[in-house]
């Protein structure tokens, strides 16, 4: 209905937003088809309005239902660009989440090197900016790679730092991760 709303107001804003949100839900769902629709279809009118903000945004979220769907060269590839518009911007905190982003994209290839690279540079920002929900993220996934390769005691290294950080702000469900 908010679509329709903003369509008939020629709110170009207002219509990309809604598609996005639509595109999220297709893509909670699992209906990654009609998810990517909405977000390609949020992206043009981004582009078309010059909003570099909601392309980045919406550039990683594309990113995020291609690597749901195993198609991580895509995913990759969208995360690449988004990485570079939030640069543009100075939008810090979404460059940490993209490159977070690209890392475990990268440990889905098996490209554990590149993965590596990616979180800590994901980690060294998040710790910069001191956000630590971002932190203990980054730490976790980083130890989800060192498990990969089989260094275990560096991924339990890492994952007991996560787990200091989810207990130190009562984020109970990420002890569990």
């Amino acid at each position: 209905q908010a679509l329709m709303i903003y369509r008939k107001l020629d709110d170009k804003l207002g219509e990309s937003a809604a598609l996005g949100n639509l595109g999220n839900v297709f893509d909670t769902l699992e209906q990654r088809t009609k998810a990517i629709e909405h977000h390609e279809q949020a992206l043009l009118i981004h582009r078309t309005i010059g909003n570099l903000r909601g392309e980045a945004i919406t550039l990683g979220n594309l990113g995020l239902v291609y690597s749901k769907s195993d198609k991580y060269s895509k995913a990759i590839q969208h995360y690449d660009q988004a990485l570079a518009l939030h640069r543009k911007i100075g939008n810090v905190r979404g460059e940490g989440a993209v490159l977070g982003n690209l890392g475990s994209a990268y440990r889905d290839l098996g490209e554990y090197t590149k993965a590596i690279e990616y979180h800590e540079q994901a980690l060294a920002i998040h710790r910069k900016i001191a956000d630590v929900r971002g932190e203990s993220a980054d730490l976790g996934n980083l130890g989800n790679v060192y498990e990969s390769l089989e260094q275990y005691l560096k991924a339990i290294e890492l994952d007991n730092q996560a787990l200091v950080i989810h207990r130190k702000i009562a984020d109970v469900p990420g002890e569990g991760v």
